[in-house]
């Protein structure tokens, strides 16, 4: 009889060894939200391995049980519709742990079993280079002693499929008011930070890109996630009229890795209207080189019809028959200068008065 209950109880403790020495393990998935659209497109590319963007960590309890990880990555067109499979693996047995999408195949020892992809259904995925739609990232642990397993999934949605940072408003070459200068970009998924940066071009041989990172900008100011803002209010100095504007929005979204920037177009426009000072000092520089003419003219034995001519032009302005917007200075080509740089013209002239060889103009 003692030797049955020596026996039973040797069972009994043998079977509850059995079933708690393996336990059921529990997966849980964090995916490192907002997710840029650059990383995910790269992690799909070559998913759960080394040097693949980190993207997501699971975490498992308890650990240290042997395990399988079963994963798929899962695609649904925006506009609904049901999910398709992009991609799916399976590893080899591993004792359960928390890690990372790029700790497979790592030296410490989650190797890949077995992966699928469909590669024209992920082509099919991306639009114009970037991911679109809803992906659904699945993570399955099966505990290999009991065969128990745990599923775990995340949504991540790319709506947008041409995700761009673009100005709205103003348009290349609008000509606007110095009080009424509204700035709108369009919306980027996961930004934490919008910057403007804006300064004057003053002169059409200088690109829209060296005008916007020359020294003394107009504006160098984060916006926070605000996407519209007015110039005026967030001006370093003052506007001019007659001034050619430079503008550009970029946007910063973090990132497991390290925070990725989008920059917009940079988008040009002009300043309507002058600026009472700078226009009288403008046309006072007119009127002296126009009187310098004119003295040449005298000293030279020039045109008396011509000289006439710009002698009346002379009167118009100082009588203020003729304002400064009245006149267009062209080049020879036809093509119109704007007032910022005809006042370059004009100071450089002031400064080189022997470069100028003749003045000729139009009454309209």
């Amino acid at each position: 009889m003692k030797n049955r209950i020596i026996s039973l109880f040797f069972l009994l403790t043998l079977f509850v060894g059995i079933n708690t020495s393996a336990q059921k393990v529990t997966v849980d998935m964090n995916v490192f939200q907002p997710l840029p659209e650059v990383s995910f497109a790269a992690f799909l590319t070559n998913p759960f391995l080394e040097n693949t963007p980190r993207i997501l960590q699971v975490i498992m309890n308890p650990q240290g049980e042997e395990v399988i990880v079963v994963g798929s990555v899962q695609w649904r067109k925006v506009g609904g519709g049901a999910f398709t499979e992009l991609l799916s693996f399976s590893t080899m047995p591993f004792k359960s742990r928390n890690f990372y999408n790029d700790d497979f195949s790592s030296i410490d020892g989650i190797e890949i079993d077995h992966n699928e992809s469909n590669e024209d259904l992920l082509q099919e995925s991306f639009k114009k280079g970037k991911p679109t739609g809803t992906y659904k990232i699945v993570i399955k642990v099966i505990t290999t002693k009991t065969g128990e397993s745990d599923e775990e999934f995340a949504d991540i949605d790319f709506l947008n499929p041409s995700q761009t940072l673009s100005i709205i408003e103003p348009r290349v070459g609008d000509r606007l008011d110095v009080a009424g200068i509204l700035l709108t970009w369009t919306d980027v998924t996961g930004v934490t930070d919008f910057y403007v940066k804006a300064n004057t071009r003053s002169s059409k041989f200088e690109s829209l890109e060296e005008a916007l990172q020359k020294g003394n900008p107009l504006v160098d100011e984060n916006v926070g996630i605000r996407r519209s803002v007015n110039l005026r209010e967030i001006l370093k100095r003052e506007l001019v009229g007659g001034e050619e504007v430079v503008v550009q929005i970029r946007a910063v979204i973090p990132g497991p890795g390290g925070p990725t920037i989008l920059y917009s177009d940079i988008v040009n426009f002009n300043i309507r209207g002058t600026s009472t000072q700078v226009v009288d000092k403008g046309v006072k520089e007119f009127e002296t080189l126009i009187v310098q003419v004119m003295d040449d003219m005298k000293r030279n034995g020039g045109d008396d019809d011509a000289y006439d001519r710009l002698q009346q032009l002379l009167l118009d302005i100082q009588n203020g028959n003729i304002s400064f917007d009245d006149i267009k200075i062209r080049f020879d080509s036809g093509k119109q200068l704007t007032y910022a740089e005809f006042q370059e013209i004009l100071e450089y002239l002031r400064r080189n008065p022997d470069l100028l060889t003749s003045l000729l103009f139009e009454a309209k």
